[in-house]
């Protein structure tokens, strides 16, 4: 116990690891937030369960459009000047908003803008911040570190929604706006402060420096075709050695399977809770927080007991309970059940999401690292899909009939996955 009391401590005493971390908390915070209260106002504003589907669709799009160009571009460039670059981006989105409700002109059109630009801000969290975050600390705490990060992201999803519901229902949209601005503020002046760009250990993220040595011939003008040619092949073509690696393609499948058919859910809160239960928007963010409090309990669990070995299996595992609750959901659609669906899943997502990072960073060769985790990023993405799908089935099925075939359609594509994990010739572990 005295290890896991220590661990923070040790962390903690990087100062680059402690801002990134904080810009972590900060935005984590504003993220789920948003994520609900916007869902809340979508709802209030149309009334209609496919345009809250829509507005949270319109988050998880870019990480399909963009996951893996910017995940291979994180193996190139300067990540900490584009972590500014990108926090600098949703700083004028939000102040914008700002602007556009004070005016009367907070419409569900540029509601819907301000989504997508936040939606691409979240797209470069894994392969720009996570990434900072893993490469200021020794490797040996990766696994625990990547726990204690899902732990901060669990914490930040009961405050988000506590601080959201109330927000908008004492502020309105103004108040949201305004919050997520100053959040935004505040974690751009904390990235200005890191210290240096940060290199990974690994020697996977070695920039190029331009050999000065004089280039003969006709070399002066193929060279630069070449490494444009180069740099293409990188932004664009998964590379084969990963589309290969079958445990890697089943971790993307079963990421595609969370996204989907169980993180769906969080962003029907607010339908549930107004159509089904008719609850304020005070009390449909307690109940959103019930995730978050589940998460954040799973996810101490997970850097306690986890090992490097057992990653898969709980990565496996969190979908798989998932499916689970929202199968006794949609049989007992009531508030104590939604409330204590909404904690167990809290916990099984955590055993997905704590374990993702790592399970990737160890698969992936540390050359590729980046465009593993913008591959990741686009079966992430998935996630519209699911958003459409959901969006679609609680407009034209009661809650409880939606909840039903969500989990049939999630249950065939879990089984398939377990099949062809359990026929693997090995199923090869990370090491430590």
């Amino acid at each position: 116990m005295a290890h896991y009391l220590a661990l923070p401590r040790a962390l903690f005493a990087v100062a680059d690891y402690r801002r990134i971390w904080t810009i972590g908390l900060l935005t984590g915070i504003t993220r789920w937030l948003e994520l609900l209260a916007l869902g809340i106002y979508a709802y209030d504003v149309t009334s209609s369960p496919e345009v809250v589907a829509l507005l949270a669709l319109l988050r998880m799009a870019p990480f399909v459009v963009f996951g893996f160009f910017i995940g291979a571009l994180t193996d190139m460039i300067d990540r900490k000047r584009w972590l500014i670059a990108a926090i600098g981006m949703v700083l004028v989105s939000s102040g914008g908003m700002i602007v556009a409700a004070f005016s009367g002109f907070a419409t569900i059109g540029l509601v819907a803008v301000a989504t997508v630009i936040s939606g691409i801000f979240w797209v470069t969290d894994m392969p720009l911040r996570r990434r900072l975050l893993v490469e200021t600390i020794d490797h040996q705490f990766l696994t625990s570190a990547s726990a204690f990060d899902a732990v901060t992201n669990y914490i930040t999803r009961v405050i988000g929604p506590l601080i959201g519901g109330a927000a908008y229902q004492w502020f309105g949209i103004i108040g949201i706006f305004a919050f997520s601005t100053a959040v935004y503020l505040v974690c751009l002046l904390l990235a200005l402060r890191l210290e240096k760009p940060v290199r990974s250990r690994a020697g996977g993220n070695a920039v190029t420096v331009p050999d000065d040595r004089p280039i003969p011939g006709n070399a002066r003008h193929v060279a630069p075709t070449f490494q444009a040619l180069t740099f293409a092949w990188k932004m664009f073509v998964p590379p084969a050695i990963l589309l290969r690696n079958r445990q890697f393609m089943i971790i993307l499948g079963i990421t595609a399977v969370y996204n989907i058919w169980c993180f769906p859910l969080i962003a029907m809160v607010p339908v549930i809770a107004e159509r089904d239960f008719g609850l304020s928007p005070v009390l449909v963010g307690a109940l959103s927080a019930c995730d978050g409090i589940g998460g954040t309990i799973g996810a101490v669990m997970v850097g306690m007991l986890a090992t490097n070995r057992s990653l898969m299996t709980l990565y496996f595992l969190g979908p798989t309970c998932n499916l689970i609750l929202l199968s006794c959901l949609a049989w007992f659609l009531s508030v104590e059940m939604a409330t204590l669906a909404l904690l167990c899943a809290g916990v099984a997502a955590a055993c997905f999401s704590s374990t993702q990072y790592a399970l990737v960073y160890h698969v992936a060769p540390p050359e590729m690292r980046g465009r593993a985790t913008g591959l990741l990023s686009m079966f992430i993405g998935t996630g519209a899909l699911g958003l459409y799908n959901t969006g679609f089935l609680f407009a034209t099925f009661t809650s409880a009939h939606a909840l039903t075939i969500m989990v049939a359609e999630g249950s065939a594509a879990i089984l398939l996955l377990a099949v062809a994990w359990l026929a693997m010739p090995t199923r090869k572990t990370p090491a430590n």
